[in-house]
């Protein structure tokens, strides 16, 4: 049984909070949230929507994260959200000392955990996390996951064929610098140009790309904010570590570049599991590749500025 740890009880974070309810491997959940009191209602909310199923989790919350302790795994979710007309870059100075805090108050009381880091701009908020953790604990991002999960869903409906058949993913930057994998796209086991010309079916791939990168914006127009993506789309990633899944997914990890002097928190796809598990790279195109490869030094950009205004 594992203790899983949420920093961020905002939209997403309780969102997450409460997919974890109904995962019966994780039997102990801290919430913490600066904000005042709102832990400790989210925590009674929660135990609301538990009561009448007939087992225990046991739900902690506090104020601050330097009172967790034990966790296996600490979700980072905590941080400023974005407006329609904002990038998820320009976040990075204000939610970089979040981080900073964060990590900093929770890595001593907490020395078999995990880290999976939300917060935008994720990829660099994970490379950051990564640096001030100063590589004792293992760190992951969502990386472009939410993307992945937003490119299936376009393809299934595009194709008009169950979700179920559809294999897809997106690579490096959880943004504008998003890659997608059309090399890897299978639909029922074929090749998707092999299926297109078994079908008949023809689609437009540069709408399916906008809709993926457009439709947070509308989200948080009409919404204020995403919620039960975020939630849904990552529970394969907090699954793949605390049950060793070895599935397939798109999420962020380190990778060394030549022309890049720090390991950068970028997308490859990749096995998630507690090992350092293969990724996909080798199979990509080479045009992909180095899409990555250019979202990489965004993203170490990104995180050069936030450790200066992290203090670092």
């Amino acid at each position: 049984m594992f203790h899983v740890a949420i920093i961020g009880t905002g939209r997403v974070g309780s969102a997450i909070a409460y997919t974890l309810l109904w995962e019966r491997h994780i039997d102990e959940i801290s919430l913490a949230d600066t904000a005042p009191k709102v832990a400790e209602i989210t925590k009674e909310e929660l135990s609301h929507a538990i009561s009448s199923h007939g087992y225990d989790v046991k739900i902690n919350a506090y104020d601050h994260s330097k009172y967790i302790q034990d966790a296996d795994l600490i979700i980072i979710s905590a941080g400023f959200p974005r407006t329609p007309d904002m990038s998820r870059r320009d976040l990075a100075d204000k939610n970089a000392t979040i981080i900073r805090d964060i990590i900093e108050s929770t890595i001593d009381n907490n020395p078999n955990a995990w880290y999976f880091v939300i917060t935008n701009p994720v990829d660099a908020m994970t490379t950051l996390a990564n640096s001030i953790a100063d590589r004792k604990h293992p760190v992951i991002g969502t990386g472009t996951n939410l993307e992945t999960s937003r490119f299936r869903i376009i393809l299934s409906r595009e194709l008009k064929v169950p979700i179920h058949l559809v294999e897809a993913y997106v690579g490096g930057e959880h943004g504008r610098a998003a890659v997608f994998l059309w090399s890897l796209v299978k639909v029922d086991g074929m090749p998707l140009e092999d299926y297109l010309n078994k079908s008949g079916i023809s689609f437009n791939k540069t709408e399916c790309e906008n809709y993926v990168l457009e439709i947070s914006k509308e989200i948080i127009r009409v919404k204020g904010g995403t919620q039960y993506g975020p939630a849904g789309s990552f529970i394969e990633i907090i699954r793949g570590i605390l049950l060793n899944t070895g599935k397939i997914v798109s999420y962020s990890r380190p990778m060394n570049f030549d022309d890049i002097p720090e390991p950068v928190y970028v997308t490859v796809p990749a096995r998630i599991s507690r090992s350092r598990s293969i990724d996909l790279w080798n199979v990509l195109s080479k045009y992909e590749k180095e899409k990555i490869h250019e979202a990489a030094r965004v993203i170490y950009e990104t995180y050069k500025k936030s450790k200066i205004a992290a203090g670092i």
